[in-house]
């Protein structure tokens, strides 16, 4: 019993500070390369994980990392709407290939979630397709 409320909160824990990092996504008070560079160092320091890192591994490796760190499908979910947000972000900002690869792995998470849930969700297939529309852009 200890074990399985020592998960559920963690999991509650790792939901908290992907949904800090979006917060701090959706305020509009700064640059969007200081918004890179929070992002990069709040996952740093609470996941030990480099952004830049991440983004290079094979689809595979990343999805099973980030399962392995994140510990739900919800903050799978929550993680790829980060994701994405940097490559909204990245419009402005940085190259294309770096936009396209925030996107990418963004789509690679939702559908590997999509696969693995056993729950249907409307709101995650709405996700995947605008994904997918903005990598064909």
């Amino acid at each position: 019993m200890e074990r399985r409320d020592y998960l559920i909160h963690q999991i509650q824990e790792m939901g908290a500070f992907l949904a800090r990092l979006i917060l701090r996504l959706q305020k509009k008070e700064h640059q969007p390369s200081a918004h890179l560079k929070a992002v990069s160092a709040e996952l740093e320091n609470e996941l030990s994980l480099r952004l830049d890192d991440v983004l290079f591994l094979e689809d595979q490796a990343f999805s099973d990392v980030l399962e392995e760190k994140l510990l739900s499908d919800a903050n799978l979910v929550q993680f790829a709407w980060l994701l994405e947000q940097l490559g909204d972000v990245a419009l402005q900002d940085e190259i294309f290939l770096r936009r396209q690869m925030y996107y990418h792995k963004a789509l690679v998470l939702l559908e590997y979630v999509e696969q693995k849930s056993q729950n249907y969700s409307m709101e995650r297939q709405q996700k995947i397709a605008d994904i997918r529309m903005k990598l064909a852009d």
